[in-house]
């Protein structure tokens, strides 16, 4: 589980059962060869596994070469394109607050709370804890996102 390196084998006999168990419970490999297509391409296939089992690339590529797939040799080419690939990936602006509170405290819950504040029966000390908001121009930004009518 603390083993950072793809291409080294724990010592531990706990360690290596932990990476195994945990492998398995992201990738099967029975599933993952039945979703392995022999005509596809590496890239594309890394791509659409990772979208599919919802991990990185780079575990599908361990699990393509822990199913037999790749070769000692192929999965150290393509782990190390893929890595070069994700570090020259230009980096993101962290994401829209927006989005992510409503989806972390559920829309539905966001917007009850933001009538009942509006309407005097919530305080708004009160809705900035429960939404772990600090400022009235961000809760009503809120309220636009989920289309609310402020």
């Amino acid at each position: 589980m603390s083993d950072a390196d793809a291409f080294e084998v724990p010592h531990q006999q706990v360690e290596s059962w932990c990476n195994r168990v945990a492998a398995e419970l992201l990738v099967p490999l029975r599933v993952l060869r039945e979703e392995l297509r022999k005509s596809e391409e590496l890239a594309a296939a890394v791509a659409r596994l990772a979208r599919r089992f919802k991990v990185s690339t780079l575990v599908i590529l361990r699990r393509v070469h822990d199913a037999g797939a790749l070769s000692n040799a192929q999965f150290s080419d393509a782990y190390e394109a893929e890595l070069k690939r994700l570090r020259d990936l230009p980096k993101g602006s962290g994401g829209d607050f927006y989005l992510t509170q409503a989806a972390r405290v559920s829309k539905r819950f966001a917007r009850a709370l933001l009538a009942s504040t509006l309407e005097g029966h919530t305080l708004y000390r009160d809705a900035f804890q429960m939404l772990g908001i600090s400022r009235v121009e961000t809760f009503h930004e809120l309220g636009r996102n989920l289309e609310f009518r402020i």
